[in-house]
C-alpha cells in the first residue's frame, strides 16, 4: 500500500513539472508590424482607406447596424480551451482521484466522486456586447450621415507644420467620397480655431479634441500625430468621438524619410492671414452763430447768424476729421501732411458734408449741426499706404 502512494505521488509530481513546463513555453505572438511606405502619398492612401474602414461600422443616424447595437446573447455548447496552468491544476487534481479511488479500493470502501480543482463548463451566461469600432457613434434617429471634421495633424512638439496640413487635406476626400458621412469644410475649422484664440492645436489630446469638436458641431474627428525619427516618419492617425471624447479606431504608419518630407515637416503652417474690415465712419461737429447788430432787420441777422454756424460747424468738422486717429499714433492728419492724394479725399469728402440739424435761440443766436461720411475705401488706401 505504502509502495503504490509513493509510485502515485511520483506520477503526479512528474504530471504537474510536465504541465509546468510547458505553461512557460512561450508561443511567439503575432505582432502586427507597423506598414511602412517609401512614398507619402502611399502612406497616406493607406491611412485613409484604413480610415474609412475602421469607421464604416458605425452607426450612422437613423440606422442601427448589428456590430453597433447592443444586445443580450446567451452561449449554449461552447468550449473553452484550458490555460496551461488550468490544465495543471486539473491534471493533478485527476491523479489525485486516482490515487483517493486505488486507496479506497484496497480499504474496501466507496469512494465518493468530488468536482475536479479545473472544470470548463458549458457557458450559458447572458452578456452585452459593443464593437470596438463603434465607440463613437453618431445620436441615432436622425436620418443624417455623420458629421466628420478633419483636423491638421500635428508635430510631437504640438505645432501644426504644413506637412501636416498636407496629409489632413489628402485624407478628406476619401471620406467625403463615402455618403456615410458629411465632412465639414476645412474654412470652417480654421475661424473657429482663430474665433477661439487657442495658443496651441486644439488636437493635442482626446479632451481637447472633444472640447472642440463640440464647438465645431461634429460627432467624430480625425487628428493624428507626426514624429520625426532617424530614417523614419512616424504617423498615427486616430479617429476620436466628440459624444464621450473616446478613441474608436487608430492605425499607424511609417514612411521612408525625404528631403521634401522634412522642409515640410519643419516648416510652420503659416495662421491665416486676418483680412482687416473697413468700414466707413461718420462725423459729426456743431457751430454756434450769433446775429450782429448791425443788421437791423431780425429775419437778416438770423440768416447771417446761420451761414456762420454753418461755417465753424464745418471748421470743426474738418478738425474732427484731422484728428481722428488710423492707429495709435497716426491720425488723418499725418497723412494729409505727407500726401497730396490724402488731401484731395478728405477735401472731397467734406464737401459732402450736410446740415443735420439747427437750432434757432430765443436771442437770435443759431446752432447748426453737420456731419460727413468717410468712405470705407477712403480708410482702406490709408492702410495701405501705412503698410507700404
Amino acid at each position: 500500500m505504502k509502495g503504490l502512494r509513493i509510485v502515485i505521488m511520483f506520477f503526479i509530481l512528474f504530471a504537474l513539472a510536465a504541465c509546468a513546463t510547458q505553461s512557460r513555453q512561450t508561443t511567439p505572438s503575432a505582432v502586427q508590424q507597423t506598414p511602412r511606405f517609401s512614398n507619402l502619398n502611399q502612406g497616406v492612401d493607406y491611412l485613409g482607406t484604413a480610415l474609412t474602414e475602421g469607421l464604416k461600422d458605425i452607426e450612422t443616424p437613423g440606422q442601427v447596424s448589428e456590430s453597433n447595437s447592443s444586445y443580450s446573447q446567451t452561449t449554449v455548447n461552447e468550449e473553452k480551451p484550458l490555460t496551461p496552468e488550468e490544465q495543471t491544476r486539473l491534471n493533478a487534481g485527476n491523479a489525485m482521484d486516482d490515487l483517493e479511488r486505488e486507496i479506497a479500493k484496497k480499504e474496501g470502501r466507496v469512494y465518493k466522486e468530488r468536482e475536479p480543482v479545473t472544470k470548463r463548463v458549458k457557458s450559458k451566461e447572458e452578456y452585452t456586447t459593443h464593437s470596438s469600432t463603434n465607440m463613437g457613434a453618431a445620436s441615432p434617429g436622425t436620418g443624417k450621415p455623420l458629421v466628420v471634421a478633419v483636423a491638421d495633424f500635428i508635430n510631437e512638439d504640438g505645432r501644426v507644420s504644413k506637412l501636416g496640413h498636407y496629409i489632413s487635406s489628402k485624407l478628406t476626400p476619401y471620406l467625403a467620397r463615402s455618403q456615410r458621412f458629411s465632412v465639414l469644410e476645412r474654412g470652417l475649422i480654421e475661424k473657429v480655431i482663430e474665433e477661439q484664440h487657442f495658443q496651441v492645436s486644439p488636437f493635442v489630446d482626446e479632451a481637447s479634441t472633444q472640447k472642440f469638436g463640440k464647438l465645431l458641431g461634429a460627432e467624430t474627428i480625425i487628428s493624428g500625430t507626426i514624429t520625426e525619427m532617424d530614417n523614419i516618419f512616424y504617423i498615427n492617425a486616430k479617429a476620436i468621438g466628440v459624444t464621450q471624447g473616446n478613441l474608436i479606431t487608430s492605425m499607424d504608419v511609417e514612411i521612408d524619410k525625404t528631403g521634401r518630407m522634412v522642409a515640410l515637416y519643419r516648416t510652420a503652417l503659416p495662421k491665416p492671414v486676418k483680412k482687416k474690415i473697413f468700414r466707413p465712419r461718420i462725423f459729426r461737429a456743431k457751430g454756434l452763430g450769433v446775429p450782429s447788430p448791425k443788421f437791423k432787420n431780425p429775419a437778416q441777422a438770423r440768416a447771417m447768424a446761420g451761414r456762420a454756424a454753418q461755417v465753424i460747424a464745418m471748421r470743426n468738422l474738418i478738425q474732427e476729421v484731422q484728428g481722428a486717429k488710423i492707429n495709435s499714433q497716426t491720425t488723418i492728419k499725418d497723412f494729409m501732411t505727407e500726401s497730396d492724394s490724402v488731401n484731395l479725399q478728405v477735401n472731397s469728402h467734406i464737401r459732402g458734408a450736410r446740415v443735420i440739424n439747427k437750432k434757432i435761440m430765443p436771442d437770435g443766436t443759431v446752432e447748426v449741426e453737420m456731419e460727413v461720411e468717410m468712405s470705407a475705401e477712403f480708410f482702406e488706401n490709408l492702410d495701405k499706404m501705412q503698410n507700404n
